[in-house]
């Protein structure tokens, strides 16, 4: 009976990060919805925890939102998936290097009277 209440803690904690996602992204529950090719119906579903989250929506929201799937089942507190922390090092190395390189201008010594 004790395993039971934890399951449905973490299922409804999982249902529950759904919505956080889509808040965080100031979307509606059609907007969420029409992003990931599911009905607002489900997503509402999904929300009031009426419904759980399948592996195949689960898996368009870690695609198109980059979060990993351990964070959105609650195994996990790294939130960014593993393809988005890449690309964002990737980033942040660019950034590094041109802040690293001299900028040079050119000037240009012409007066406006030439």
């Amino acid at each position: 009976m004790n395993n039971k209440k934890g399951t449905k803690r973490i299922k409804s904690i999982v249902l529950g990060r759904v919505k956080e996602l889509r808040e965080e992204n100031n979307l509606s529950q059609l907007e969420f919805a029409e992003s990931i090719d599911v009905s607002s119906n489900t997503i509402s579903r999904i929300e009031r925890r009426e419904m759980s989250l399948s592996s195949d929506i689960a898996l368009k929201i870690g695609d198109i939102y980059g979060v990993s799937l351990d964070w959105l089942f609650f195994r996990g507190d790294e939130k960014l998936s593993p393809k988005r922390q890449v690309n964002l090092q990737e980033a942040f190395n660019c950034m590094q290097e041109s802040i690293s390189t001299p900028i040079r201008l050119k000037i240009n010594k012409k007066t406006p009277s030439d």
